[in-house]
Order: C-alpha cells, then structure tokens, then sequence
C-alpha cells in the first residue's frame, strides 16, 4: 500500500501502468481528488459508508458518477457506463473510492467484481476511466 504522505503517490501512479491504487484509511480523500485535478484528471468520488450490499453500490455510483436515467443498476450496465464519456477529448476519469474495506467485509464477492470491473475498463486502450483510487 502507498504512503499518502508522498506528494509524488498520485503522479507516479498515473504515470504508471496500474488501474489501480490504494491509499491508508486516514488519507484524507480532498487531497486525492485535489492532486488528480492537478494532473488534468477528472476525479469522481464515491463514498462507500453505510453499504453493504450490490444495489446499494450500483445505487452509490449511479449517483456519484451522474449516470443517466440508462443506467441498468446490473454489473454489464456499470462496465458500458465506465468507459465513457463520449465525448473522447475530455479528460480522463479516475474514480475515488472511499470505505471501500468496510464494503468489502460485508461483500466480497461484490467488491471482487466491481475491481475486476475498474481494472478491466481501465485497462482497455480508447476508455475514459484511467483507473480507481481507494481510499479506507
């Protein structure tokens, strides 16, 4: 795990290959979102407290990730709505996941797929999802 402590921890992971990056539980996520918006990302937070179940994550990110009226709250839904946005000259997306080892207590075989989910999107050259953070 990385040390949030490090300046550098955001920009040395977007220059790397990894969808995905995980920070300690005291990292404090306004500075997450404050050093991706730095790096001309477009950083949306999903904050994970209270819930404990599938539709209450899919619920969570409809929200966070302002998915439209579309949105099949299943996981092939998500996985199409990752890969925006359309428009392919807006930034990349990371997304910020808070309380995201309390979800995975109470679900992880929920938790597995949604990372399999972000690393698959993230890994797939032409999407706009760069990768996930998670924070807690």
């Amino acid at each position: 795990m990385a040390s949030a402590a490090d300046p550098t921890v955001v920009r040395d992971w977007l220059s790397g290959p990894a969808p995905l990056l995980e920070l300690p539980g005291d990292t404090d996520p306004d500075w997450v979102l404050d050093a991706l918006c730095e790096q001309g990302i477009d950083p949306r937070r999903v904050d994970l407290a209270g819930v404990s179940d599938k539709a209450g994550l899919l619920d969570v990110l409809h929200r966070a990730l302002e998915l439209g009226d579309w949105f099949g709250f299943n996981w092939d839904a998500l996985e199409e709505a990752l890969y925006g946005p359309e428009d392919r000259s807006a930034p990349e997306r990371v997304v910020v996941i808070t309380g995201f080892e309390a979800f995975r207590t109470h679900a992880p075989k929920d938790a597995a797929i949604v990372l399999d989910i972000l690393r698959s999107v993230a890994g797939t050259p032409g999407s706009g999802l760069r990768g996930c953070v998670l924070v807690g």
